[in-house]
């Protein structure tokens, strides 16, 4: 392991303890940590934070990816909105104190990143567009560019193939609904064919100190 993956690594169990959520898989706290990363810069993930999300939650890539290529502030601020809203249930219900809420607000949200960049990679896939990338889930993601190139999830995906074996994702999400809300379908140019998504996920990790997190919340654009 490299230096810059030890201190990515650290860097993710950090962001874990400030959730007051340690017992989880540190890929949770990595790519909370990216998606932190990518609000922070308002632009897409690298270097590290790019391959792990290659590897292990490839759709919840292309939704930042998206959200970086239109280069509009007003595609940033529906995460935030969504992000936002967790952070309010938490507070509100009294929910998972700790160091820093807002991460896990994020945390909270990253089921309905999923869910949106799925239906992204879906879009692509159907269309057949040039650098779409086909036959890869949420739940079970191949290897994709390498993130050499600096193309990302939207570069060559000639290294992804239906029969490649996979590991299992350390990532686990929930099974959730999503519809969009207005600004996201005009941000992530989705239209009205993005209602009703769901993820491809079928674990549900342990939300905070052993609960399964909160109940059924209504992010902006209705969750179901």
């Amino acid at each position: 392991m490299t230096t810059g993956e030890e201190i990515f690594w650290q860097n993710a169990r950090r962001v874990l303890r400030d959730m007051g959520m340690a017992r989880l898989d540190p890929a949770h706290g990595a790519a909370v940590d990216a998606v932190r990363w990518c609000l922070l810069v308002r632009g897409r993930p690298t270097h590290h934070r790019q391959r792990f999300l290659e590897n292990e939650a490839l759709a919840i890539l292309v939704y930042l990816e998206k959200l970086a290529s239109n280069g509009e502030a007003q595609g940033w601020r529906t995460l935030e909105e969504r992000i936002r809203f967790h952070t309010q249930v938490l507070h509100e219900n009294g929910m998972q104190p700790c160091a820093r809420r807002w991460l896990a607000a994020i945390w909270h949200a990253l089921p309905e990143m999923a869910v949106i960049g799925q239906t992204i990679l879906d879009r692509l896939a159907h269309k057949n567009e040039p650098g779409a990338v086909i036959g890869l889930s949420a739940s079970d993601t191949a290897t994709g560019s390498g993130g050499e190139d600096g193309k990302g999830s939207s570069g060559k995906a000639g290294s992804a193939t239906a029969n490649k074996p996979r590991r299992p994702s350390r990532l686990a999400l929930p099974i959730v609904t999503v519809t969009l809300t207005s600004a996201e379908e005009k941000a992530l140019d989705l239209g009205n064919d993005a209602e009703d998504l769901t993820t491809k996920n079928d674990v549900t990790p342990d939300g905070p100190e052993g609960s399964d997190g909160p109940a059924a919340p209504k992010p902006p654009g209705g969750l179901k």
